[in-house]
């Protein structure tokens, strides 16, 4: 996301990050506008526009804050509603609709008691992948130098669900008990997943 800094040339103090070149302006004014209160043009300290930068940066948004939910991590993913994925009498009869096969496995293998929970694993998977794009991480559990992290979870009766407790290092073992499709480059960010969606996390954990 572009964003605008804007910046003291002479001594190269950061004034902000702003959205637009006009909050920009705007801002500078009433910086300048505060630091020359109580003094004369002629003093070495008073400020005009030309001591001030603005420059152009792109500012990376974290992904907790940009992708909030599956439509915006599909989105991000460059995914789309899979209308390919709509069953017709005709796509049966010729086949045609990419991945109808496996379509309609998954439809015959269902149990319907696990289909609400199924659902928001895949909402889970989906963005977690998305925030690990954004991460610029790929969970690799060959490489067991490479750190995960992974939410936990303790039960709370009083809220009749789980709540996000903690989180845990993931071992590259191949006895790793979660797998890499909701694993997370930083302690932090799987703290911030496991707290976010936990009413997702409760369709997948309770029964």
């Amino acid at each position: 996301m572009i964003k605008y800094k804007l910046s003291n040339t002479e001594n190269g103090k950061i004034v902000g990050h702003f959205a637009t070149r006009q909050d920009a302006a705007d801002a500078m004014d009433n910086y300048i506008s505060d630091a020359n209160f109580g003094l004369d043009p002629t003093d070495d300290e008073w400020l005009t526009p030309f001591d001030f930068d603005l420059e152009e940066v792109g500012v990376k948004e974290e992904p907790n804050k940009t992708i909030v939910d599956y439509n915006t991590a599909r989105e991000y993913l460059g995914g789309k509603p899979n209308k390919q994925f709509t069953v017709s009498k005709k796509a049966i009869a010729m086949n045609t609709a990419p991945g109808l096969v496996e379509v309609t496995r998954l439809v015959d293998s269902l149990n319907p008691a696990h289909v609400e929970a199924l659902i928001a694993l895949n909402e889970l998977f989906t963005i977690a992948q998305a925030w690990n794009k954004a991460d610029d991480f790929v969970p690799d559990f060959s490489n067991r130098n490479q750190v995960k992290w992974f939410p936990w979870f303790v039960y709370k009766p009083e809220r009749a669900g789980f709540v996000s407790a903690a989180t845990a290092y993931a071992p590259s073992f191949t006895y790793a008990t979660v797998g890499s499709r909701l694993c997370f480059k930083t302690a932090n960010r799987a703290r911030q997943f496991g707290e976010q969606f936990i009413d997702l996390w409760n369709k997948v954990l309770l029964f």
